[in-house]
């Protein structure tokens, strides 16, 4: 895993494909067959991986990296959380127009409004460090696909997908693909993982109403004995592309500010360079015992 750390970065097709070979030789290792996917003309996409049939469970992370948002991005992060996004976007529209007001009667006002108005243009800088948001993902993704050989464990899809931080495109197209595919099905239990290095609070993200959120939970809560469901309208991971199958979302969080609120506040920022390697261990130790307690069919992947 450590050759994974050392490229930290994927935000261009060059990294990205350097880093989607280390992805291929972990998974040669385990044992797996695999394949990448092309997605896409304008936008596009590449997509990897394992090949199955028929897949009970299908696990993903995407492994693409964004870049940094205003300085002042990690402190909304930390007073409303990420799942009160649209409560942080109606105040943040509130407080940028009334500073434009109000930079009509004092000039500090107007200054405040220019550098919060020019700080958003450093969204186009690709963030060098990408620990949490998500080479933690992949590398969870890593160890529970090693886990699942070592359990003769055969009935589970790995997809580390692309663009995610663009909107979903990566997923959104291989949930199509899968469809068109008839490897998905209305009994398939998805779970994507993102950002799952750091914080305390394991959060269980749905979209939608979900078969097997409550069984997940008790499995996390066993093992962390914290862990909250959060119902989310707006998209967090590429579970939202995988919403009418009941997906689920898997990342660990620190408590906001403002109650019931969860923050992911060192994500797109310099901030972001620890990740915590036990409790991935931990997590991919859940999930396998999830696997184990709620497989129906045995067989599946050609390895």
């Amino acid at each position: 895993m450590d050759k994974l750390l050392e490229l930290p970065r994927r935000f261009f097709r060059k990294e990205k494909n350097r880093f989607l070979d280390t992805v291929g030789e972990n998974l040669a290792e385990s044992g797996y067959d695999f394949e990448r996917i092309n997605f896409g003309s304008i936008i596009k996409s590449i997509n990897l991986e394992t090949k199955s049939v028929q897949p009970e469970f299908v696990f993903m992370a995407h492994y693409d990296t964004g870049t940094i948002m205003p300085f002042w991005f990690s402190w909304l992060l930390k007073i409303f959380g990420v799942n009160n996004q649209w409560l942080m976007i109606i105040i943040m529209c509130f407080f940028i127009n009334l500073l434009s007001i109000l930079g009509n009667f004092h000039i500090s006002f107007n200054i405040a409004y220019w550098i919060i108005f020019i700080s958003f243009f450093i969204i186009v800088v690709p963030n060098k460090r990408n620990f949490d948001d998500n080479t933690s993902g992949v590398i969870a993704l890593l160890s529970l696909a090693g886990k699942c050989k070592e359990n003769n464990i055969d009935n589970v899809k790995f997809i580390f997908i692309d663009n995610e931080e663009l909107g979903l495109f990566g997923s959104r197209a291989h949930r199509k693909y899968m469809e068109k595919m008839k490897t998905i099905s209305p009994d398939s239990k998805i779970i994507s993982l993102d950002c799952v290095g750091v914080g305390k609070t394991p959060l269980i993200i749905k979209n939608s109403k979900s078969k097997y959120e409550s069984i997940l939970f008790k499995n996390v809560k066993d093992e962390f004995e914290l862990c909250k469901i959060i119902k989310m309208i707006m998209p967090l991971s590429d579970n939202f592309s995988f919403r009418k199958y009941g997906a689920l979302n898997i990342s660990f969080a620190d408590k906001a500010i403002i109650p019931f609120g969860y923050s992911l506040s060192k994500i797109h920022s310099s901030k972001d360079n620890f990740i915590n390697l036990q409790q991935i261990e931990r997590l991919t130790d859940v999930l396998i015992n999830f696997i184990k307690e709620n497989t129906i069919n045995n067989g599946g992947n050609e390895c």
